[in-house]
């Protein structure tokens, strides 16, 4: 599947019409901003705007898909075969948000020893670290999609309500008084120095202050993750589930930054505990996102084909 073929077939297809952008928009609930990308092959349409978007041009969905026109009998083979290519770019496009996440992640932590004193050669190999690992997923080649026969881990509405479940108990961990860890130093009587250990709310502004800006960002992100893994529960969308995977595995990332950054003495049991529902989460939507391909793959193979 060509983004651009794909995007000269529709402008093709709408000039025959005698349409407008923003006509052709308006009948499949878009914006004209929307259908100028498509046809400059700078984006895609979303897998449940083609029907609409097929019957609008007078074609097919294997057609548009393909980016040419093709005769029944090469719709039907092809039928199959461009169905599964839409799903892989899909996925592509999951695995480029990823990157620009960590890319981001990464530059930020590049840029963060300009506002602190002391030891900071953790963070620059973590920021270096985090855009390697960014440039290596932008360049990822996805194999090919199983067939969806297989046996079922978990229903799709368990594998939602685990998310939810993992994300709560992560945030009733963070909001925890044990959490976050910062280490003091102190001065003994007999003139010798030590150091003390304090443990805080994921939410507390102490560690915040003292430049452990991970501990803070992490709660911030699992709130927002559980408010949309509620909605996903109740009104779930292909698009959203990949949206919040790439963001569980960001938000697990920084749940460990502390340890990586400023090392052991930063660890925690209940930090641990919250890094583990974390991943959990991502598990519960990683099996989410599977079952709900494996549906929309079977779906489109019987898209209404207009002629």
């Amino acid at each position: 599947m060509d983004a651009k073929k794909t995007g000269l077939f529709i402008c093709l297809l709408r000039k025959q019409k005698g349409m407008t952008q923003a006509e052709l928009a308006g009948r499949i609930g878009v914006t004209d901003k929307a259908v100028s990308r498509w046809e400059t092959g700078k984006g895609f349409p979303d897998i449940s705007l083609l029907p609409p978007l097929a019957e609008a041009l007078g074609t097919s969905v294997t057609e548009l898909l393909a980016g040419e026109p093709m005769s029944t009998e090469e719709r039907a083979e092809r039928s199959d075969s461009a169905a599964l290519e839409a799903l892989r770019y899909a996925r592509s496009m999951g695995w480029n948000t990823a990157a620009v996440l960590l890319g981001v992640a990464g530059v930020f932590l590049l840029l963060m020893p300009l506002f602190m004193a002391g030891r900071t050669w953790g963070l620059r190999l973590a920021g270096l670290g985090l855009l390697a690992l960014a440039m290596a997923v932008r360049r990822v080649r996805l194999p090919r999609l199983p067939r969806p026969d297989r046996g079922r881990l978990l229903s799709p509405a368990a594998a939602r309500i685990g998310t939810a479940v993992c994300l709560g108990a992560a945030l009733v961990l963070e909001l925890l008084p044990y959490g976050a860890v910062l280490n003091f130093g102190r001065i003994a009587e007999d003139g010798t120095i030590g150091t003390f250990q304090e443990t805080y709310s994921y939410f507390s502004l102490m560690p915040f202050g003292y430049a452990n800006f991970f501990p803070l960002l992490t709660g911030v992100l699992t709130v927002v993750l559980l408010l949309l893994s509620l909605l996903q529960a109740v009104r779930p969308r292909p698009r959203r589930g990949s949206r919040l995977f790439v963001l569980d595995i960001l938000t697990a990332v920084l749940s460990v930054m502390p340890w990586v950054v400023f090392g052991v003495d930063y660890v925690s049991g209940v930090g641990v505990g919250i890094t583990a529902a974390l991943l959990l989460a991502a598990v519960c939507l990683a099996l989410a996102n599977r079952e709900k391909t494996a549906k929309n793959s079977e779906k489109e193979v019987d898209f209404p084909k207009s002629s």
